[in-house]
């Protein structure tokens, strides 16, 4: 399993729903491998949080594993970059 990180510059990701429909864009140009699996998590102002699982083989358990992994995905990330 691969896993990619994308960047946005400060600018371009501070606009949620502009980066959502960016990463959707990307999706159906093909530029992402296609999504089977997928979790989004979302913060509100007033701390209100709701989680969306998406994808064909999305359940429960493979929704907070695709969650699981991209938390380690960032963190091996924000250490490789401390490293330098």
């Amino acid at each position: 399993m691969t896993v990619k990180v994308l960047e946005f510059k400060r600018e371009d990701w501070r606009d949620a729903a502009k980066t959502l429909r960016k990463i959707a864009d990307d999706l159906d140009a093909g530029e992402h491998p296609e999504c089977t699996v997928g979790a989004l998590t979302l913060i509100g102002a007033k701390e209100e949080v709701t989680v969306f699982g998406l994808g064909p083989k999305c359940n429960d358990l493979q929704c907070q594993g695709s969650m699981r992994l991209g938390e380690r995905k960032l963190i091996d990330v924000l250490l490789e970059n401390s490293e330098g």
